[in-house]
């Protein structure tokens, strides 16, 4: 799209060039009794192409509009729907193939144990090490998300996971599944898990929170379709033809990842319009803008480039009249490579990157957002929920059991918390997202935890089967809403731009919460002899959590009040560049 600079009486466009060199680029002015190109040397096929890249970085420019004028704080817009349900559909079956790998450990352990016949102890430290491996590998994930992309990170994911599977198949003997198990799978699931969490905020807004429950319900399919097909497949073809079968099942993680369409292609693709009437096009001449030499902090847009290839416009609502964009001060001289620039150009695209020149540049490990306290609180909250978590479905079986209930019974209430699990995922997306809802979703979120400490203390009293059952299922849709809602409410407090960065630090401190939860619980048994304690050792670290998301909540209502009261409305500027 090329739009006006100025327009003289005749309707001709002037625009502003620096001379076309050898070997460097200067300035001159265009004069008035040069021919312009008119509309009629345009008939037939027009043949440009304005490309930004994913929209790049507009250095210090100010996009205005005569009907909108656009904040350079707003935030960028999202589909908020549309193609985003197939990125939603890609989260979910991720999640069924994660999901279900991660509540095959117990299969695998049952299997690993009869093949190898090793102690107990040392039998279930490859499935112990694989979940907590994914869950540490949280910031790696995001950040490789950040460097490249989401669909990259889950094909090498997938690929990883893949690989794993093959070598479980030929495993020589019990010590090599501490590699191809707990290493190369634990990496396999993190890569493949992460993405499918942050891509959701990318895509939804308004309807992240039924987005992501939708997404994160997968765990529960996967649960109920894998974990049986597993157990079938040891059956029928034995160890090797199982895990063959399983590689397959991980490598369609490639499939997955092809959902996961770039946020900026998706916006070319619905945003790009062919002209058809030449009269939308009005230019002086052919240009084509040499990309400059990357300027680091510099404070001047320095290229945008002109492909000769085909002239789109936007009929989307964030398109506007074909406006202003305007540089801060004047482009400098600098080498470059044959070609035209510009050193005024005048065109629109909605607003997404503003700020200087080397801002976007992504950082490994930004552990300076644990100095926001309510940001640091929340981590620690997700922390002691986890621990809590992990040693309660570690147990459940085992506390029914104690009950004098059968095995079978035992099974069937942790199918049963499952169930319920992949439907508070649902729910809790639909509630937390109506409008009169959303203001108080924060609250609302910090009152699950204290529901399920609440269950927690409950679940040892109880003796029968049928109550056992009905406690369980409270347990597992409160924690299926509180897991699948973190990621949404984790933009809540961030914001969208730090959601690659914050969700791997908040998944590290989960990874440091499933370590402890399990190995204390099994303490407290050993200790005294029985499983409640370990249920109110959780109750316990359930009400410390929800007193931390508490005082998280009102740190951020503290940060949020300073910056509302400082805040000023930005000014545009009003001068261009010479």
């Amino acid at each position: 799209m090329v739009q006006k600079d100025n327009q003289n009486n005749d309707g001709d466009v002037k625009t502003n060039l620096i001379g076309h060199t050898d070997g460097e680029t200067r300035q001159t002015p265009n004069t008035d009794n040069k021919p312009g190109l008119s509309k009629e040397d345009l008939e037939g096929k027009v043949d440009y192409e304005m490309s930004i890249g994913s929209y790049t970085d507009l250095t210090e420019g100010v996009l205005t509009d005569d009907r909108d004028e656009r904040k350079p704080s707003e935030k960028p817009t999202v589909p908020d729907g549309g193609y985003g349900w197939f990125v939603v559909l890609g989260c979910f079956l991720s999640h069924v193939i994660v999901g279900g790998f991660e509540r095959n450990d117990g299969v695998y352990y049952l299997q690993f144990k009869a093949r190898f016949n090793e102690s107990a102890q040392l039998t279930s430290w490859p499935g112990a090490l694989v979940s907590t491996l994914r869950l540490f590998l949280g910031p790696v994930a995001s950040a490789v998300c950040s460097m490249y992309s989401v669909r990259t990170t889950t094909i090498i994911g997938a690929i990883i996971l893949t690989l794993a599977q093959i070598l479980n198949a030929f495993t020589p003997n019990f010590y090599f599944l501490f590699f191809s198990h707990s290493a190369l799978q634990g990496v396999g699931r993190g890569l493949m898990y992460a993405p499918s969490l942050i891509i959701i905020s990318m895509y939804f807004d308004k309807h992240q929170g039924l987005a992501a429950g939708l997404g994160s319900s997968g765990v529960g399919v996967g649960t109920f379709c894998l974990v049986p097909f597993t157990q079938f497949l040891f059956d029928t073809y034995g160890f090797q033809g199982t895990f063959i079968i399983m590689a397959g099942i991980a490598l369609n993680g490639m499939l997955v990842a092809m959902l996961y369409r770039p946020l900026s292609m998706h916006r070319r693709f619905t945003q790009e319009t062919r002209i058809t009437d030449t009269d939308q096009l009005e230019v002086e001449q052919e240009v084509v803008l040499a990309q400059l030499a990357e300027a680091g902090d510099s404070t001047s847009i320095q290229s945008i480039r002109l492909h000769r290839k085909s002239v789109s416009v936007s009929e989307k609502e964030d398109s506007r009249a074909l406006t202003h964009l305007t540089s801060t001060g004047p482009v400098p001289e600098q080498k470059q490579s044959e070609g035209w620039c510009l050193s005024s150009l005048k065109i629109c695209f909605p607003v997404e990157h503003q700020g200087k020149a080397g801002s976007n540049k992504k950082k490994l490990f930004h552990f300076g957002l644990l100095k926001d306290p309510s940001f640091l609180m929340f981590c620690v909250s997700i922390g002691l929920f986890t621990a809590a978590f992990k040693a309660a479905f570690t147990f459940i079986p085992a506390l029914v059991k104690s009950k004098n209930l059968s095995e079978s019974d035992a099974a069937m209430v942790l199918s049963i918390c499952g169930i319920f699990d992949t439907l508070g995922r649902i729910v809790s997306g639909l509630i937390l997202d109506r409008p009169l809802l959303r203001p108080h979703r924060l609250l609302l979120y910090n009152s699950f935890v204290f529901a399920i400490a609440t269950v927690s203390f409950i679940l040892p009293f109880l003796k029968s089967f049928a109550t056992l059952s009905v406690m369980c299922s409270f347990y597992g849709a409160l924690t299926g809403a509180y897991i699948s809602q973190k990621s949404v409410v984790l933009v809540d407090i961030l914001g969208i731009e730090n959601m690659s960065s914050s969700f791997g630090l908040l998944i590290c401190f989960q990874a440091m919460g499933m370590c402890a939860g399990p190995p204390l619980s099994g303490a407290l048994r050993d200790a005294f002899g029985g499983f409640d304690e370990a249920f109110y050792l959780g109750g316990c670290f359930m009400v410390l959590a929800g007193l931390l998301m508490i005082a998280s909540n009102i740190f951020l209502t503290i940060k949020n009040r300073r910056h509302r009261s400082h805040q000023k409305p930005a000014k545009l500027p009003e001068t261009e560049a010479q």
